[in-house]
């Protein structure tokens, strides 16, 4: 195919200043980003370097602080504990040394005595024991209320009769109350506090026990004595731990800052968590240690504790950290781990209040030098954009003005008899669209005609399709009446969804821009762009480029389909040749029957060989017979497309044509000698076959599923088979003509061979498609027939 190739001008995005040396680029980078960007980078820096360094140091007096209130919070509990087991130890050896020198008959009266005194003024002792080694036993405790006592007695031990006597005495000693209860089984010597001081001989503390009739948690102070009558006693107190506890958790150690008694293998003694430990050991001592579900920070000081020992440590849960210090309060032989945990920020909230001052006024700071910095690179930037825009748009109309002067200099611009290709080269490449096209309203008001269509990416042209008014209504309304379109979208917007799919689809392209070509009576055509980003920058070039169209158009005296008529008519006229009926049964009638009729043509008559036969094959993809649901829509939709084809092969003065399955068989020149106009007749129909199977496709809502084969050469023609008696025809035309539609590149598309573009390169638009071997053929080449010219 002839392609018009011609030097452009450089685009805008290849523009080069010359006068922009590169040191005065690095300057102004340096003035307008660089200087303001280190200055902010700068002053951010020293600003973070002292906040931080001041944030350090607030926060390392913070710690040390919170380290020396937590050892006086420490000295202090200490000395609490110490004060709260002193009235046990020191108790029981007062008691011990009173009880030892005394007469057996006076002991029960010293141990109430003393007791009784101890109990009403001793808030934490609970009750007190007395018990030697031949069973008998004693205890005191409070009665109904704080001043009254209670006093139980075991008599008779080891004998059948053995039993508890219980005395209720007032302030006074009076009796209130007496009562007896068997004892059972009960025997003092065979509990800890009795058996295990003993043991030691000297004063022994028990390890927290849960007393079963009040369920609270107690520890036992007990001593052991040798008394007059060489018997051995114990003497013992039982301390609630409950009072240690509540005083434990009435402690406020920071804003939220805990305590709590531990023993050496984890046991809770008192404090934070004991009332949860308590009740998860459902009273059993020795089970009550802490949940790490619930207590995680004080399960992990513990285990610091165990691996490091005592001291003043930080740990950190859940990334929040907490102070912790751990202390020894020894209790007898065994010793009390003293547990206090408090967060890090409780201490030092006012370090982070500094913190967030600070960080108040470094972020202001900041914001203030980021405005500062920030407005005079925008200020850079305006002016760099401004210079930049003044230089574009010089470079734009310098290319503009080189365009139209390429335009104007063209020197058959105004000639009717020539393309003028320029006119949408440079439409193309001015709004970098992917293809422009010229489209011509024809006289007759209802058709609009392709003048010259350029795609910019294969660098090829084409024309000559053809729209009507029933196919693309709103589109050629909007086009007729001088409107401008522009689709984002084409295949979404109503005015040119029709467009799209007739003419748009087969190729991909997707955004539409439309400029109405004006002349002296109104809208004589349009300017159509595809995929153009640049459109709406270059619309008054467009509309510069659409004048010199109008003029163009004006100077012609002849119409798209005139022309054609006068082609038609300087051919050889084909009302004269005889038409086989059993092949061009898709004709009007006029042909007879082979069956009979005056003037039926002789079968011999058309047998034989002929020498050059136009032959075109279109080859109907099956989707078309399966696209619709409904089989009646099938028939209608393929009695319509015979019914056009039918009309289209009458107008061209087409021999036959028939439709065999999913192929169209069409034949031009059916005779003895050469037709030299058959192959125009069957381009020319092939082109008219085209569109109007692409519009009724596209009414269908269905893709261009359609190729189209030609070829010219020898065939053989004749009648087979008994009566009634079919024609057929074979040879290499016929086989290269459904070859050529087989192997068409794109759906949609024409394909000749090399002889179809040798007779009429001079009236089509032809596209290479390159050299092929073909079986029979050898090497050889095809074209695509793009349009007319």
């Amino acid at each position: 195919m002839d392609v018009l190739n011609r030097k452009r001008a450089l685009s805008t995005d290849e523009i080069v200043d010359p006068t922009i040396a590169p040191s005065d680029q690095v300057r102004r980078f340096l003035f307008h980003i660089g200087i303001p960007v280190a200055a902010v980078v700068s002053t951010i820096g020293i600003i973070a370097a002292v906040g931080w360094h001041s944030y350090r140091t607030v926060r390392t007096g913070a710690l040390t602080l919170t380290h020396d209130l937590l050892v006086s919070q420490q000295d202090y509990i200490a000395k609490e504990v110490s004060s709260f087991l002193m009235p046990a130890s020191a108790g029981a050896i007062v008691a011990r040394d009173m009880l030892e020198h005394g007469a057996p008959e006076v002991e029960q009266k010293i141990f109430t005595a003393y007791s009784s005194t101890m109990l009403r003024n001793v808030q934490q002792i609970q009750s007190f024991y007395i018990a030697d080694s031949d069973g008998n036993f004693s205890t005191l405790e409070h009665g109904d209320n704080s001043q009254d006592v209670a006093i139980t007695t075991l008599h008779d031990q080891d004998t059948p009769k053995a039993g508890f006597t219980h005395e209720l005495r007032d302030p006074t000693g009076k009796v209130l109350k007496k009562w007896e209860t068997p004892a059972g089984t009960y025997d003092p010597r065979g509990h800890a506090w009795f058996a295990d001081t003993v043991k030691a001989g000297q004063l022994a503390w028990t390890h927290p026990y849960v007393v079963e009739v009040t369920k609270q948690i107690t520890i036992t102070a007990a001593v052991p004595y040798k008394g007059t009558n060489d018997k051995t006693y114990v003497y013992a107190i039982n301390m609630s731990l409950n009072h240690l506890n509540n005083f434990l958790n009435s402690l406020r150690i920071g804003e939220s800052g805990t305590a709590i008694l531990m023993d050496q293998e984890g046991h809770v003694v008192a404090g934070h968590g004991m009332a949860e430990a308590q009740a998860r050991a459902h009273g059993d001592a020795d089970r009550m240690t802490l949940d790490p579900a619930r207590f995680p920070v004080m399960t992990k000081a513990f285990d610091q504790y165990r691996v490091h020992g005592y001291g003043a440590r930080t740990v950190t849960v859940k990334n929040k950290k907490y102070v912790t210090i751990t202390a020894q309060l020894p209790v007898g032989k065994d010793s009390w781990v003293l547990l206090l945990v408090a967060p890090e920020d409780d201490f030092s909230r006012f370090a982070m209040a500094d913190g967030r001052q600070n960080l108040v006024f470094f972020v202001l700071v900041v914001l203030m030098a980021l405005a500062f910095g920030l407005l005079l690179f925008l200020q850079a930037r305006r002016a760099d954009r401004m210079r930049g825009q003044i230089a574009q748009s010089r470079a734009v109309a310098n290319y503009e003005s080189h365009a139209l002067q390429s335009v104007a200099s063209y020197p058959d611009l105004f000639n009717p008899e020539d393309n003028a290709l320029v006119l949408t080269e440079t439409l193309a490449d001015q709004s970098h669209a992917r293809r422009a096209a010229i489209w011509r309203i024809l006289h007759d008001g209802h058709t609009l005609m392709c003048i010259d269509s350029y795609d910019r990416q294969q660098d090829v042209h084409s024309g000559g399709f053809e729209m009507s008014t029933t196919d693309l209504k709103s589109f050629f309304d909007s086009v007729s009446h001088g409107d401008a379109l522009v689709a984002q979208d084409a295949s979404k917007d109503e005015r040119s969804v029709a467009f799209y799919r007739v003419y748009m689809r087969s190729f991909g392209s997707t955004a539409l821009f439309c400029s109405p070509i004006q002349g002296s009576t109104g809208p004589v055509g349009v300017i159509t762009l595809e995929d153009a980003p640049r459109a709406a920058m270059v619309s008054h070039f467009v509309d510069m480029i659409a004048g010199v169209t109008a003029a163009r158009f004006s100077a012609q005296h002849y119409t798209a389909v005139a022309a054609a008529k006068e082609e038609l008519e300087s051919e050889p006229s084909t009302e004269d040749m005889q038409r086989d009926p059993s092949q061009g049964f898709l004709l009007r009638p006029g042909a007879l029957s082979m069956h009979g009729g005056a003037g039926a043509p002789d079968p011999a008559s058309i047998e034989g060989f002929y020498p050059a036969v136009a032959i075109m094959v279109i080859s109907l993809s099956d989707v078309v017979m399966t696209a619709q649901n409904d089989p009646t829509s099938n028939i209608k939709l393929l009695d319509s497309m015979a019914g056009m084809l039918q009309d289209i092969a009458h107008q061209c003065g087409l021999y036959s044509i028939r439709m065999l399955g999913h192929r169209v068989v069409c034949v031009a020149g059916w005779s003895r000698t050469p037709d030299k106009g058959a192959a125009y007749r069957i381009a020319n129909a092939a082109l008219m076959m085209r569109e109007s199977t692409l519009a009724a496709l596209s009414q269908a809502d269905l893709d261009p599923v359609f190729r189209i084969g030609i070829d010219v050469g020898p065939v053989y023609g004749g009648m087979l088979g008994k009566d009634p008696q079919a024609f057929n025809l074979w040879g290499d035309a016929m086989g290269m003509a459904e070859m050529m539609a087989q192997g068409a590149p794109d759906v949609g598309t024409i394909q000749v061979s090399e002889d179809v573009y040798l007779d009429l390169r001079q009236y089509f638009l032809f596209r290479e498609r390159g050299r092929f071997f073909i079986p029979g053929a050898g090497l050889t080449r095809t074209y695509v027939l793009a349009g007319r010219r």
